[in-house]
């Protein structure tokens, strides 16, 4: 069940970066202690992470150190 913010997003194909998970997915604390977010956004066609404390996107390199993969 996608939340209403999530359908608006995706039926008017938005650049705005939404929960993914269909509006669902919840900030969670990396192992290395980043408080982060699962974003989707509709118009790039894109999933990222967002770091929670700087509200800004984080490149692939930045999440991989985070999440230590």
């Amino acid at each position: 069940m996608n939340t209403v913010e999530y359908a608006i997003a995706i039926a008017g194909h938005k650049d705005v970066w939404v929960p993914a998970c269909g509006g669902t997915e919840q900030p969670f604390i990396s192992r290395s202690g980043i408080r982060m977010l699962y974003c989707f956004n509709p118009a790039m066609g894109k999933h990222a992470y967002i770091d929670c404390n700087t509200d800004m996107i984080m490149t692939d390199e930045e999440a991989r150190a985070a999440l230590a993969l």
